[in-house]
């Protein structure tokens, strides 16, 4: 029985229009992983009241799913670079929700984030331990405190069905 922890999530990130929505995303050598400190995924379903005045208790019938979520992740400058370059995860995020033009966000802001919950796709029996989906980053915000590292706390909405989720 394997159990999980949060040194084995991870949080992948790639931009329109370099992916198919219609298709699984493959994670696989992607750049854009982001270094976190966590992140959360949450699901509802709406209920339909089917209740009508001659019955004595409520019925209901599923409606729309919806699911958001948040991630914090941790400002860095990769290998290589500069110190005067930013982490280019880190600055992808930002400019999906923070503009410095009139335009304000659009279509092509949307992203594609994957989630994952265990080990390595390939590793062992190939085990699916990802949640991918198209999204947009709703808010973000930004933490500076010293002796802290500096983050960026950011919410996000799918937009759409699951790409891929885990399997049983």
């Amino acid at each position: 029985m394997a159990y999980y922890t949060g040194r084995t999530g991870r949080l992948m990130f790639g931009e329109y229009p370099n992916w198919d929505a219609n298709t699984d995303p493959n994670w696989a050598g992607n750049e854009n992983v982001l270094k976190l400190r966590d992140w959360s995924l949450e699901t509802t379903l709406d209920l339909l009241e089917t209740t009508t005045l001659d019955t004595a208790v409520k019925g209901y019938t599923p409606g729309t799913v919806s699911s958001t979520g948040s991630a914090t992740a941790l400002y860095y400058r990769r290998e290589g670079t500069t110190s005067t370059e930013p982490g280019v995860q880190f600055d992808r995020v930002l400019t999906k929700v923070m503009k410095t033009s009139t335009t304000g966000v659009g279509a092509g802001d949307r992203v594609l984030i994957g989630l994952r919950v265990g080990t390595l796709a390939g590793v062992g029996a190939d085990i699916k331990d990802d949640i991918s989906f198209s999204a947009f980053i709703t808010s973000a915000s930004l933490q500076v405190a010293t002796g802290e590292l500096t983050a960026v706390s950011f919410n996000f909405t799918v937009d759409g069905p699951f790409l891929e989720i885990p399997e049983a």
